[in-house]
């Protein structure tokens, strides 16, 4: 082969790689859309339909988490064991039909039906998302793993924008049911797209299809392939810090989350549904960190990212705590975006890069149980505040609860990235 030859095989390689990144991003955004629509409208539909039931709104909460904590471990076994194209494909069909059922429910204000198609989308989405973590580093190298996530981070952003936008119009000019029919068309779509990348991967070339050469993702049980996750995130203290670290976010995370419908509604005196436009301001905010992260961030600088990303979240949670009203409150929420997306890029990237690709979908599986645990504590505790206490208090507390996070952050994830860097 001569070396124009393999110059053209290289640049060859380089656009196949970049087509099938290009379809998995497409799909991505599709069905992220879809999900932007359903959470604003199933918030609003639900906090209105109970006339803000507190209770109501934890068990959605409760249910968007719940699933990840009992199911993260065997849908990271599946993704590790089995044919992911399959297991993305299925879990968006699956959650086209969650859709349509949700927008039956929506049409005779049916709320305890709907709860139960929440949880199984939910459970579907677990699935989802453990096959597609394991997938990204596959169809990406090393170097440029940052940047696929820089885009992937940027592209949930922008249909943080637009998805909460659309469905706050669609709330105030036509009904849930249409939101929700929105939703499922978008999985479809998600779905033949995600078919489209398994025909172009099947297809001689060097992208990998499957396993890795010599990986025998079969050789033992369900269990046995758990409890070799378990032993990957404990044997590395790399990985352990990481987890640790982020585990304080998680929680500061999902009290906002709880929360802020709570302080709009209740503290400022607003319609619910003006939390879509909340959203739609922390969207375009972390638009541009997002593309700058992208832009700018490196390998050898992810934990000081990161750590420093999370000081900015901590802040923000301040100001959000302290706002006298909706304005003070936005200056917070942009505050937060501005940190929360350079710290999406740089901790998925540093987790991505530190797990063997053959256990990536199992210890990604047992981190959205712990994940998911911690956000339902967090979720528990923010329901008692705005119970028994001022609704904004949960934002200080959640910052507070943060602070040991941040410590290891900054001592121990951004020391070993500056060790590496040297």
């Amino acid at each position: 082969m001569t070396v124009q030859d393999g110059l053209g095989a290289e640049r060859a390689e380089k656009r196949e790689g970049r087509g099938a990144f290009g379809l998995f991003y497409t799909s991505f955004l599709v069905s992220a859309m879809g999900d932007a629509f359903r959470l604003l409208a199933v918030n609003v539909w639900i906090f209105n339909a109970t006339s803000g039931s507190t209770g109501a709104r934890l068990l959605v909460v409760l249910l968007a988490n719940l699933p990840g904590m009992l199911l993260g471990g065997l849908s990271g076994v599946v993704a590790d064991r089995y044919d992911k194209y399959s297991v993305l494909i299925v879990s968006d069909l699956a959650r086209t039909g969650v859709g349509l059922g949700l927008a039956w429910c929506a049409l005779d204000s049916r709320t305890v039906p709907a709860l139960v198609l929440i949880a199984v989308g939910n459970g579907v989405g677990v699935f989802f998302n453990s096959s597609s973590f394991s997938l990204l580093p596959r169809l990406v190298s090393a170097e440029r793993l940052p940047r696929a996530n820089g885009f992937m981070e940027t592209g949930q952003w922008v249909v943080q924008i637009v998805g909460p936008s659309l469905a706050a119009i669609t709330l105030a000019t036509g009904s849930a049911s249409l939101a929700f029919v929105v939703d499922s068309v978008s999985f479809v779509v998600s779905a033949v797209i995600l078919r489209s990348l398994r025909r172009v991967l099947k297809a001689p070339g060097p992208l990998p299809v499957d396993a890795e050469p010599g990986e025998d993702r079969k050789s033992g049980g369900h269990w046995a392939d758990f409890t070799d996750g378990v032993r990957i995130i404990w044997r590395s203290k790399d990985i352990r810090a990481l987890l640790l670290a982020s585990y304080g976010i998680s929680f500061l995370t999902a009290c906002t989350s709880y929360g802020l419908i709570f302080v709009v509604a209740r503290t400022f005196a607003l319609h619910a549904s003006a939390l879509g436009y909340i959203y739609s301001l922390n969207g375009a905010v972390a638009v541009i960190a997002a593309v700058l992260a992208t832009a700018l961030a490196k390998q050898a600088f992810l934990g000081r990212l990161m750590a420093v990303s999370m000081l900015g979240l901590c802040v923000a949670q301040v100001v959000m705590g302290v706002a006298p009203n909706i304005y003070v409150l936005g200056v917070g929420v942009a505050v937060s975006a501005l940190a929360n997306a350079p710290y999406n890029v740089s901790v998925t990237s540093l987790y991505m890069s530190r797990i063997p690709a053959a256990y990536l979908g199992r210890v990604e599986g047992i981190d959205t149980m712990i994940d998911n645990f911690i956000s339902v504590c967090g979720f528990v505790a923010a329901s008692v505040i705005v119970l028994w206490w001022d609704p904004q208090a949960i934002f200080l507390i959640s910052a507070a609860v943060a602070l040991p996070s941040l410590v290891l952050a900054f001592t121990q994830v951004a020391r070993e990235g500056a060790a590496r860097a040297g």
